[in-house]
Parts: C-alpha cells; sequence; structure tokens
C-alpha cells in the first residue's frame, strides 16, 4: 500500500505528548503518528477489519484451553474458604 503524506495542525501541549508516546514506544515521530491516527479510526469504527483483529486476544491455544477450567478451580476454593469449608 502506498502511503500519502498528511499534514496538519496541533497544539504544543498535542505535540509533547506524540513526543512523548514515541520515545515510550521507541518509534520514530512519524510511527507514532501514523498509530495514533490508525488507533483513532479504529476506535471510531472507520476501520473495522482491524478492530476486530485487534479484539482477538493473542493468548498461546494452551493457556487458552487451561485457563478456563483453572478459573473454575480457583473459584470453587474461595467459596469453599469463604463458607468455611476450607
Amino acid at each position: 500500500m502506498a502511503r500519502e503524506r498528511i499534514q496538519t495542525r496541533a497544539d504544543a501541549d498535542t505535540l509533547e505528548q506524540v513526543e512523548q508516546y514515541a520515545e515510550d514506544k521507541d518509534i520514530s515521530y512519524s510511527e507514532a503518528v501514523r498509530r495514533l491516527v490508525r488507533t483513532g479510526l479504529i476506535e471510531k469504527g472507520y476501520r473495522e477489519a482491524e478492530a476486530r483483529q485487534l479484539a482477538r486476544a493473542n493468548i498461546h491455544p494452551l493457556v487458552r484451553e487451561i485457563g478456563g477450567p483453572m478459573i473454575g478451580v480457583t473459584a470453587a476454593i474461595l467459596l469453599l474458604v469463604q463458607v468455611g469449608v476450607l
């Protein structure tokens, strides 16, 4: 996909926040702007395919398989402790 240039004006606080985001993520200023614009478009529903992809948890299949039963066992133990059985 070819990239086109976008130019805009922003107040000093916004520029500072973008610079801080870029520094925190260890990315270029331009990449920070791209990611922030993309995130805003996803949140507003303009990039639905990517929103669905981002919404899916990136969890290892083994963790996904074991996680559910472990939550149930933990809840049961906590309940037994609460009622005084354990």
